[in-house]
């Protein structure tokens, strides 16, 4: 039998990767274990930065009015998604980087982007990095919520659940034990080694994108639903 795909994330970016699944050939469940809600953030001034961090694309949609201080900030996108959106809102895109905060922090130019602000939600990747200055403001947050009827009928027939941040895979196990829904007949495709991780043991197979981008993951699930 032909494993469809659980995507669990919220709702805009589960639609997303639903399109991009479909047009590979692949069958979708979408039933989001979050719901995105904006967070009351203060704003610092502009001029005390030298360029504007943008991790996801919900940074940009959910920042509210304040995010029209830093239009003459250089952007620093990671994603091609993220960089999408912050252009549609009139920002201006510097740097896109394909894989995670880290690694574009990495490849900047060493004399650039000294002090950056950077936008995310409340739950994040932490990223550390020598030479510059990370000033956060926590602007959306994922509210967890009870796995949907879709998902939990897709869980106990077997198939492919994508897995994008260690909250996830952690919510799911919670909702999993709650519901008493066996893992064994699912595999896991995950973002990163560390979602993998904690995903757990009790699964069909678990494994990881080559990448921790959407392109990489999907071309792992893929496989897994097409074996």
């Amino acid at each position: 039998m032909t494993s469809s795909l659980i995507i669990l994330r919220p709702i805009e970016g589960a639609r997303e990767t639903a399109e991009k699944a479909e047009k590979m050939g692949l069958s979708t469940i979408v039933d989001p274990l979050f719901e995105i809600e904006p967070i009351v953030w203060e704003a610092p001034l502009a001029s005390q930065f030298d360029a504007l961090m943008l991790t996801s694309a919900n940074a940009v949609k959910y920042a509210g009015s304040a995010l029209e201080k830093y239009r003459k900030l250089p952007v620093l996108a990671v994603g091609k998604a993220t960089a999408r959106v912050a252009r549609q809102s009139g920002l201006d895109v510097a740097e896109i980087g394909e894989g995670g905060a880290e690694e574009l922090l990495e490849s900047l130019p060493s004399d650039r982007y000294r002090k950056i602000l950077r936008l995310t939600g409340k739950d994040h990747v932490k990223t550390t990095i020598s030479g510059r200055e990370l000033v956060l403001r926590r602007v959306y947050q994922a509210r967890a919520m009870p796995l949907g009827e879709k998902a939990r009928a897709a869980l106990r027939q077997g198939h492919v659940v994508l897995l994008y941040s260690v909250r996830a895979a952690n919510m799911l196990n919670q909702e999993l034990d709650r519901l008493g829904i066996d893992r064994s007949a699912n595999d896991i495709a995950a973002l990163s080694p560390n979602i993998a991780e904690a995903a757990g043991d009790g699964w069909k197979t678990v494994q990881a994108a080559k990448r921790p981008t959407d392109d990489a993951l999907l071309s792992l699930a893929g496989r897994l639903c097409l074996r």
